[in-house]
């Protein structure tokens, strides 16, 4: 028998409009207390599932076409890409993709083209879109159903009423609950579950649409689910099974422990460091798996180092902190790292790749404006400028910040003059505002949109651009809607230019100023189509507003569930390897966290924290959960979405090409337009370089050129060229054997071979060498040439070490 127990509702999906569809999470058991149409569904009328209703040759219900209809065309495929979903559609018959309009479906089938309609009402015998998918006319498809079933009797009936659709008086799907929300199935006794989804409409009923409901499950290694909603175990993990109706997602957890332990959970001791890690033990204990135990002081090290500044610890650095004797040493150690300039440099980078400071679009001259981005975010981020703040200088950004035009004159001729020079560091920096975002060249407002949904909310919202996706609550009308509040800037040069401002060779910078439209042209553009906070109301125009500012306080709100769980989320990711959603920057119905109440935590922490970045890195560094070893105990080695045990994670390129010169006194030339002199490469502000430099080995240790609005542009894998590239290339053995180089140095400065040794490790490894790893050191370096080149091979194949490429 399954043990099936209803828990915490991970997500209720309420409809509050044809076209608004809003996640809600709750603690109580599920009630149907949405309303629609003016009519409560407290008290919902319960009428039979459709195979009940349909399922005898007697049938006299009426189906409606949006709420059966519909629906049946989609559970039998229909209405998918392979199929009449196609944009094309398939033989002159399209339907919306995945039935996302139902007005666009009910004149497909019902408007004569010519050849008469596929749907001729009254007469089911003579409609096609009933003869083909039954079998009775030949159908490239093949037979979806057969004639003596509940689907051909739902669509026949139908057809037979009259084929009726009135999208004004046809009652609306108002919410849908999915049972068991949660269940723990164990394999050893063969358990199953049956899912079962109910759908409350506007019209007072409630019915039973699992047989119209489409399943799937997120992880077929831990369960299956079947076309009816029937749950069968595969193996131990856990993961979402996604139920998808009339437009509405929503999931349920299965959980299937790792056996092994009396009862199917996991009994620990686990001493807490902060409410992160309760989180993630009570979700642990559930899936049936311990924690690896802490790391070592020495991993732990070098982990934070790398994940809060992407720069190595010193050999100096690894001692010091290996000797310290107090209980306090790695909370004080994060409190440094994170004041360090490293920090900012950093982090920078990685809001230029989120937020797409592309230098093939920034304005002339790119090399340059595209510094300015990259500083105005290492500012802020070194200041610890609150981050709702920092996403308010991108989204509501103008040239002129309020000021008079002699003033924001001033600030450009001031620009001028150093980027004429070399590179300006501060006067960009010191804005409130980022309208670099705005002037890039491709940013029309379809770009911003789906730009500033991805960087600041973690959606995706390509898809809904043209059509629903099925498994994403996002519509075309969402998007058209969002879109609107980038459409309300001018970026352009005034025919009023100001007089006698200077010129960069032919590379003219012009003066480009990003403004509010005109209160005319704004009521021209959005007075009638007003922009439409997502899951949200309308933002009607009103003169001398900016649309914007709207956007932003409802972004900020402490209600709005997506702004902070994005970044919370997108930092854990960070630190952790994978999110607690991941993809880090896709929180969709269909892709619900794994662990939702540390989710909920976190963003509810931070804005309780006022969006201290800081703070944040903080709370998750501190966790017990971020110390943990990544070695695996027999229980949890194959977990990789609990947090049971660190991840190995190869260093972003950057890093990689840092932690390289430290360790050999080496450094990377960049064209005098590139950088400044001495840059580290966790603070290259550029996404192309010009005239080369270490662009190619940038590119092959997986640097995004931030062309996509995605994460999944960056890359950590591991490959061919990447070894190749440590194994042999010139650049690599150069650094190793220079003359001034770090190495060189060493080998005059300290006479003693096992001395040496140690401190390669403790420079590359950040660990001392084990006494085996030693011994054959040493004898090696014995038996070499000369001890320079018996050290430049230690060092050579430190470097190739994989211990020394990830963070462990």
């Amino acid at each position: 028998m399954s043990t099936l127990f209803p828990a915490r509702i991970r997500s209720v999906l309420f409809v509050l409009s044809s076209a608004c569809l809003v996640w809600s999470s709750t603690s109580e058991a599920a009630k149907p207390t949405a309303t629609g149409a003016g009519k409560s569904v407290d008290k919902a009328t319960a009428v039979s599932s459709v195979d009940v209703r349909w399922g005898e040759a007697s049938a006299t219900d009426v189906p409606d076409f949006s709420r059966h209809v519909v629906p049946l065309m989609g559970k039998v495929g229909c209405n998918n890409r392979a199929c009449h979903g196609s944009f094309q559609g398939q033989n002159g018959f399209r339907l919306s993709l995945f039935g996302h309009d139902s007005a666009m479906d009910f004149a497909e089938l019902t408007t004569d083209e010519g050849k008469g309609p596929r749907v001729v009402p009254g007469k089911p015998a003579k409609s096609l879109a009933l003869r083909k998918p039954s079998g009775s006319v030949d159908h490239e498809g093949g037979k979806l159903f057969e004639p003596d079933t509940w689907q051909y009797r739902l669509f026949e009936q139908w057809i037979a009423s009259g084929a009726k659709y009135d999208a004004e008086t046809e009652p609306k799907l108002v919410r849908v609950d999915l049972t068991p929300h949660e269940a723990s199935l164990k394999k050893s006794t063969g358990d199953t579950a049956q899912l079962k989804l109910t759908a409350w409409y506007s019209d007072g009923t409630q019915e039973d649409v699992t047989p119209l409901t489409v399943f799937t499950t997120n992880d077929e290694t831990v369960v299956d689910v079947d076309e009816t909603g029937r749950v069968t175990v595969k193996g131990p993990g856990d993961t979402a099974v996604v139920a998808n109706y009339a437009g509405a997602v929503v999931t349920s957890l299965f959980i299937v422990p790792f056996e092994g332990t009396p009862d199917g959970t996991a009994d620990f001791e686990y001493l807490a460091n902060n409410p992160i890690d309760n989180f993630v033990a009570a979700k642990l204990r559930k899936v049936g798996i311990r924690p690896s135990d802490l790391a070592d002081d020495a991993t732990f090290l070098r982990r934070a180092h790398l994940d809060a500044i992407g720069t190595l610890p010193t050999a100096d650095e690894t001692r010091a902190f290996l000797s310290d004797k107090s209980k306090t040493k790695r909370a004080e150690l994060i409190n440094r790292l994170l004041d360090r300039p490293e920090y900012a440099m950093y982090w920078a980078t990685k809001f230029s790749d989120w937020t797409g400071n592309d230098n093939r679009f920034t304005p002339q001259p790119r090399e340059k404006t595209g510094w300015l981005w990259h500083n105005w975010l290492r500012d802020k981020l070194q200041r610890n400028v609150p981050y709702d703040e920092i996403v308010e200088g991108f989204i509501t950004a103008t040239t002129r910040e309020g000021r008079s035009e002699k003033e924001t004159v001033d600030e450009y001729v001031t620009l001028l003059k150093k980027i004429t020079k070399g590179f300006d560091e501060d006067t960009y920096a010191a804005r409130r505002t980022n309208d670099m975002f705005w002037k890039k060249a491709t940013n029309g407002s379809k770009t911003m949109a789906l730009q500033s949904a991805y960087a600041f909310l973690g959606i995706r919202l390509e898809c809904a651009e043209c059509h629903k996706h099925p498994f994403d609550q996002w519509t075309q009308a969402d998007f058209n809607g969002f879109t609107r509040f980038f459409g309300v800037v001018s970026k352009g040069t005034p025919g009023d230019e100001p007089k006698g401002l200077p010129k960069i060779g032919k590379n003219d910078f012009k003066y480009l100023e990003v403004a509010l439209q005109s209160d005319n042209d704004l009521e021209k553009l959005i007075g009638k189509n007003p922009p439409k906070l997502l899951a949200g109301d309308d933002v009607p125009y009103r003169q001398g507003e900016d649309p914007r500012v709207v956007l932003m306080q409802w972004m900020r709100s402490p209600n709005n569930r997506y702004f902070s769980r994005a970044i919370a989320n997108r930092l854990w990711g960070h630190y952790f390897g994978r999110g607690i959603v991941n993809p880090v920057d896709d929180l969709n119905a269909a892709n619900p966290p794994s662990n939702p109440r540390l989710l909920d935590w976190l963003g509810q922490d931070f804005v309780a924290h006022d969006f201290d970045l800081k703070h944040l890195h903080r709370r998750i560094m501190n966790s017990r959960t971020y110390q943990l070893s990544w070695e695996p105990n027999e229980s949890n080695k194959l977990d990789e979405r609990n947090f049971s045990h660190a991840l190995l994670r190869r260093m972003p390129a950057e890093v990689v090409m840092d932690a390289i010169n430290q360790t050999t006194g080496g450094s990377d030339k960049y064209d005098e337009t590139n950088a400044p002199e001495g840059t580290k490469t966790i603070n290259l502000a550029l996404s192309r370089l010009r005239g080369g430099g270490p662009e190619y080995v940038l590119g092959i240790f997986g640097r995004p050129l931030r062309t996509q609005v995605c994460d999944c542009e960056r890359s950590v894998e591991t490959g061919l060229a990447q070894a190749m590239y440590l194994l042999n290339d010139v650049d690599i053995n150069q650094k190793i054997a220079a003359a001034k180089g770090h190495l060189a140095k060493l080998v005059k400065q300290i006479p003693d071979d096992a001395q040496l040794v140690d401190e390669l490790y403790l420079s590359t490894l950040n660990r001392m060498p084990e006494d085996d790893e030693r011994e054959r050191t040493l004898a090696y370096v014995k038996g070499a040439e000369s001890r320079q080149t018996g050290m430049q091979d230690v060092l050579w194949s430190l470097l190739n070490l994989r211990e020394f490429v990830f963070i462990h």
